[in-house]
């Protein structure tokens, strides 16, 4: 739904560049050439590059979403797009979102006799454990170090672990005050 809802976000801001273009048309070419002097050309350059784009107005209603509002116009079929970039965010989500649970069902079931805060420890070890391994992992796709990326996730995951479980044991201690 976000992904639909930017693309069409982007689409109705072409859609204004566009009514702009055809209605103001030497001032879109004005705003482009300080757009491009402000990026180095010389005023003379901006004036030709700008005008010469200017003859081809979707292409240059593209370059202006690009240059000016610094927005991608997503592909005609934005909405398969959306479709399947959200369903490999509910997969991911569904994957690397129950990783870290792992140890709070593969500990239990390996050692049935741990007592129940020695479980909790060994628990939370091996969510640490696959928190560092996921934030390194997402290294591969990033520029982040991958034993910086891994610490990153680690502590973000573990912050949040760590805020879910002070609020669980904050709403526990209300109800069994209420009995």
């Amino acid at each position: 739904m976000s992904s639909k809802a930017n693309n069409e976000w982007i689409l109705s801001e072409k859609k204004r560049e566009e009514w702009e273009m055809e209605n103001y048309r030497d001032g879109e070419i004005r705003e482009m050439i300080d757009i491009y002097v402000g990026k180095g050309l010389s005023p003379e350059d901006a004036k030709v590059v700008i005008e010469t784009m200017a003859k081809y107005e979707n292409f240059f209603v593209d370059v202006m979403m690009q240059q000016e509002l610094e927005l991608q116009v997503p592909e005609e079929d934005h909405v398969e797009q959306s479709m399947k970039e959200g369903f490999v965010m509910f997969c991911s989500f569904a994957f690397f979102g129950s990783a870290p649970l792992l140890g709070y069902t593969i500990i239990p079931w390996l050692f049935p006799h741990l007592q129940p805060d020695v479980l909790f420890k060994a628990a939370c070890a091996v969510t640490a454990l696959v928190l560092f391994l996921l934030g390194s992992i997402k290294s591969n796709f990033s520029r982040t170090n991958w034993f910086w990326s891994g610490c990153e996730t680690l502590v973000l995951g573990g912050t949040c672990a760590t805020v879910a479980y002070s609020i669980g044991s904050l709403v526990n201690a209300l109800i069994d005050e209420d009995e």
